[in-house]
């Protein structure tokens, strides 16, 4: 690992530092960075220069300190919690459609580029949310299965846009409780897990088409699950164009 630079405070360093091992992917969203103590016998620098930098990337969205764990890696650039910011004061129909444009070109360009171990990573995926036993794990196995689908679309920047507005998350919100009746809460999704499992059928299988259609179709109807409206393409307030 190379030393750092002199002329330029070593905060600062070392953030920039540690924002680069992030964008080349040494360190994954959702993976734990080393501790202040193992950076600073890395880096060579004192630890108020570590914990300095890492305050930085979590103000910029990059990192978030969890209490008792340690500092997690959320965001690969700045784009992402950029996006997160803005869709704050966006309307949540405007950031459904988002979403939805993104799932379904994702979907596309999965069914056209995606690797043997990608096309294996996305059936397990499916797999674990069959097999969840309560809120919470359905609710991780969901975002893990649309995090692997923006993985197999082969579109780094299609995936971070995707994180930046919040994921699927929203549309979860109500699932992620311990005590939650999964049973028959299951019932009542099984529209949405039939179109998950076509989704994945429409990639395996080749077919762009199906599986763009096979994410509309779940979009529209995790939204309409959680009461946010998206409207049709022929929706227009304005009227018909007039030529």
């Amino acid at each position: 690992m190379p030393r750092l630079a002199p002329h330029v405070p070593l905060a600062e360093q070392v953030a920039e530092q540690l924002r680069q091992r992030i964008a080349d992917g040494e360190f994954e969203v959702g993976s734990r960075l080393p501790t202040e103590h193992q950076l600073t016998e890395e880096l060579g620098v004192s630890r108020n220069s570590v914990r300095e930098a890492l305050r930085s990337l979590v103000h910029a969205g990059l990192l978030r300190a969890k209490a008792g764990y340690g500092t997690v890696v959320v965001a690969t650039s700045d784009l992402a919690p950029a996006l997160a910011r803005r869709i704050e004061r966006e309307a949540a129909s405007d950031t459904a459609e988002v979403r939805l444009i993104l799932e379904r070109e994702a979907a596309r360009l999965a069914a056209r580029r995606a690797t043997v171990q990608q096309r294996r990573a996305l059936s397990a995926a499916l797999d674990a949310r069959a097999q969840a036993a309560d809120g919470p794990a359905y609710v991780a196995a969901d975002m893990r299965f649309h995090e692997v689908l923006m993985d197999a679309s082969g579109n780094e920047l299609l995936a971070e846009l995707y994180r930046g507005i919040g994921g699927n998350e929203d549309a979860l919100l109500d699932l992620d409780d311990p005590a939650l009746d999964l049973e028959a809460t299951v019932r009542a999704l099984a529209p949405i897990d039939d179109a998950h499992r076509e989704l994945v059928d429409a990639v395996l299988a080749g077919d762009p088409e199906a599986a763009s259609a096979a994410a509309e179709r779940l979009v529209r109807l995790a939204n309409e699950r959680t009461g946010v409206t998206l409207r049709d393409d022929h929706d227009h307030t304005d009227g018909p164009a007039r030529a």
